[in-house]
């Protein structure tokens, strides 16, 4: 009799941890994925930009072209409204022999990360990334963006852009 209540107690151990496991493989295969946990307890998912082909359901799009030169930091603010589903960005110096970061807050103050030309999987004077929050929406407020020269010989012009979907 013990005997089987062991074996039951082990077989359901075995099926609660199976998907546990699992979860936990599904980040790991894909290095360019990085889950952050934001001050507000929200999950993003921070990932190479990924082309959506449904590419016209932008609910907002903010442009802008500026120039940045050695050791400046330009900050861009992004009012983001309710209900969108995750923040396509883009920020486009092309020229490799430059070196731009990007620094991302959530409008709680927390830091997502800073992300490099090489970021999203290539050295193109570009970082493209999504920003998707692993449940709900992308939390409302202002979003901030850094921009750091980190490595220019004179000024460098790039344009900004970040699609709310």
């Amino acid at each position: 009799m013990k005997i089987w209540k062991m074996l039951i107690l082990c077989f359901i151990i075995g099926l609660i941890a199976v998907p546990t496991v699992s979860a936990e493989k599904g980040y790991s295969e894909n290095s360019k994925n990085k889950v952050v946990l934001d001050s507000t307890d929200k999950d993003y998912i921070v990932s190479s930009w990924i082309e959506n082909s449904s590419g016209t359901e932008n609910l907002l799009s903010i442009l802008l072209t500026q120039s940045i030169s050695q050791g400046q930091t330009i900050t861009n603010n992004v009012n983001v409204g309710p209900g969108v589903n995750y923040l396509e960005v883009d920020l486009n110096w092309g020229d490799t022999s430059d070196s731009l970061t990007l620094s991302v807050y959530t409008p709680s103050g927390s830091k997502l990360g800073t992300y490099s030309d090489n970021s999203d999987g290539s050295v193109n004077g570009r970082i493209r990334i999504n920003i998707d929050p692993s449940q709900g929406y992308v939390q409302q407020g202002t979003w901030k963006f850094k921009v750091y020269g980190e490595s220019i010989s004179g000024t460098q012009s790039y344009t900004f852009n970040v699609y709310q979907h």
